[in-house]
């Protein structure tokens, strides 16, 4: 569920796996079938159209230094995470990528971590 995570849930590890792919459950596997047990169930995971054209604006070393700057602290705002590693006028990026001033890391899209990407110094 977290790497397929939508709305307001987002993780590092949904990020990564979305920009290179889409990520669908196939099936649930029920703890019962690992020895030991595990406390939690798992499942099968399907990723469609693996590819890298997600980078073709921009490198993966920028895209994951974002990423991984704004998921520093996650319960932070996303402002306060990023703008002490990068030079640009932190607010008007955001804007100019539709994202709140308020917003943390886990509630941007895929497309809103591209455009910061792209943007950032």
């Amino acid at each position: 569920d977290r790497i397929i995570a939508r709305d307001g849930k987002e993780s590092i590890l949904s990020m990564s796996v979305k920009a290179y792919g889409r990520p669908s459950k196939v099936a649930k596997v029920p703890a019962k079938f690992f020895s030991p047990p595990p406390n939690v169930d798992s499942a099968i995971l399907l990723i469609d159209n693996i590819s890298k054209d997600f980078f073709a604006t921009m490198s993966e070393e920028k895209f994951f230094e974002v990423v991984k700057a704004g998921f520093g602290q996650k319960r932070k705002q996303l402002k306060n995470n990023i703008e002490k590693l990068f030079s640009d006028p932190i607010e008007a990026i955001l804007e100019s990528c539709t994202i709140p001033l308020k917003a943390r890391a886990e509630d941007l899209t895929l497309e809103n971590w591209k455009c910061l990407a792209q943007k950032l110094k």
